[in-house]
């Protein structure tokens, strides 16, 4: 009897997960910009809700909650690591993203390539906190009052820190463009 019991719960606990485990990865890749790392964040954030004794299905709102959770886990992580003599240890990593075929030229599929790089780039720039609430507002599409609880600050200090990451992100990428622009005109003249 009991065996059938945490069949259903499992059951039930993958049910609630399993729809949000493809966004919560890529928030957590995001956040920290390895792949291995973010993985093993969201795992620990799995195995910690599924030993724990809060129940999933009681939760409001679960996907603000999930990403609120995955943060904790992340400074968690961040702070551990910080008191560890090795901090973290990754192995060798291809950090070449995946491309789809959309039926795109190869110059379009190489410029969005570009983009992309160039935007995940400028975002290492950013200071953690303008990072985090760019990341959780503009990318993953929250509300700022959803922001402000994921993260734990003041509502007002979401939207300044909204604002303020824009406008640096738009400085970042402009000044990477205009670097380019002239070692390509170094180049070709």
């Amino acid at each position: 009897m009991v065996k059938i019991f945490k069949m259903s719960r499992r059951h039930q606990f993958e049910g609630l997960i399993r729809p949000h485990l493809r966004e919560l990865y890529s928030y957590a890749y995001r956040l920290c910009c390895n792949r291995e790392r973010a993985e093993d964040i969201v795992q620990d954030l799995v195995v910690r809700l599924y030993q724990g004794k809060s129940r999933l299905d009681q939760v409001d709102n679960l996907r603000p909650w999930l990403y609120k959770s995955l943060f904790r886990q992340y400074l968690n992580d961040k702070r551990s690591e910080s008191r560890s003599p090795f901090g973290y240890i990754d192995g060798a990593e291809e950090d070449i993203d995946e491309l789809e075929d959309m039926g795109e030229t190869p110059e379009a599929l190489t410029a969005r390539h570009l983009q992309q790089a160039n935007l995940k780039q400028a975002l290492q720039y950013l200071r953690p906190e303008f990072r985090e609430v760019l990341l959780i507002h503009d990318l993953e599409g929250f509300s700022v009052q959803e922001a402000a609880d994921i993260l734990d600050v003041p509502l007002g200090t979401v939207k300044s820190r909204v604002h303020r990451a824009r406008n640096n992100l738009r400085k970042i990428l402009i000044q990477g463009t205009e670097l380019v622009e002239s070692v390509f005109s170094e180049i070709e003249g």
